[in-house]
């Protein structure tokens, strides 16, 4: 797939250094929150979706496994990120084909119980409303 994938400002960069590879799961969590906020926005999905690093640092989040309630935060974050990017039709082929996403929102299914798993589900189904993506998912 041929992404024209967008180089981050230094601000969203930090955010993303943060949220991926942080080990201090507060500080980890609060990125998340803050990259899950900008997701939020309509205008902001398509370049988000397509901005360096952004998908690999949310798999590396929700990967972790929810040890306490930061990480579990961190966690539930990052995959409803997932989800808000999955949501406009574009985006969605970026998102499945990413490595690591289709996994990583299987795994939160898996473990989670609380909203992490709901927003997983939902993600996945949005990403199997197109065509596309149902060969891997399947």
């Amino acid at each position: 797939m041929n992404v024209k994938w967008v180089v981050p400002d230094a601000d969203l960069a930090a955010l993303i250094d943060a949220a991926g590879e942080e080990r201090n799961l507060v500080r980890r969590s609060n990125a998340c929150g803050a990259i899950k906020v900008l997701a939020s926005n309509e205008s902001n999905k398509p370049k988000l979706c397509r901005t360096q690093g952004l998908l690999d640092a949310l798999v590396g989040a929700a990967w972790e496994d929810a040890v306490d309630s930061d990480a579990l935060d961190a966690r539930t974050r990052a995959v409803t990120t997932l989800l808000y990017l999955s949501e406009p039709k574009d985006n969605r082929l970026i998102v499945a084909r990413h490595g690591g996403v289709l996994e990583c929102l299987v795994k939160v299914i898996g473990e989670d119980t609380g909203e992490a798993r709901w927003r997983a589900s939902s993600a996945l189904a949005t990403l199997a409303k197109t065509p596309g993506n149902r060969g891997a998912m399947g």
